[in-house]
């Protein structure tokens, strides 16, 4: 077999392997792009998830004080 009729057989197989390989790299970016938006929307859950946790808390804490001034109200004035 010559050299010329060896990169005859060689050239695709060459040119499939590299084009494959770029796809890869291509796929690889996409998952980096796809991780760092899920991370960003994890991050921002996360913030309104501890914000909803204050939030709801200081309500509770205010419930609270008004259950207690009720309840206050209501022994001064009944028996």
């Amino acid at each position: 077999m010559t050299p010329n009729e060896r990169l005859d057989q060689l050239e695709p197989l060459l040119a499939d392997s590299l084009q494959k390989i770029d796809r890869l790299i291509e796929g690889q970016g996409k998952l980096i792009d796809l991780a760092t938006n899920t991370q960003h929307q994890l991050d921002i859950t996360a913030k309104g998830l501890g914000n909803l946790t204050v939030s709801t808390q200081r309500q509770y804490e205010e419930l609270k004080v008004g259950q207690e001034a009720i309840m206050q109200y209501l022994r001064e004035k009944l028996p």
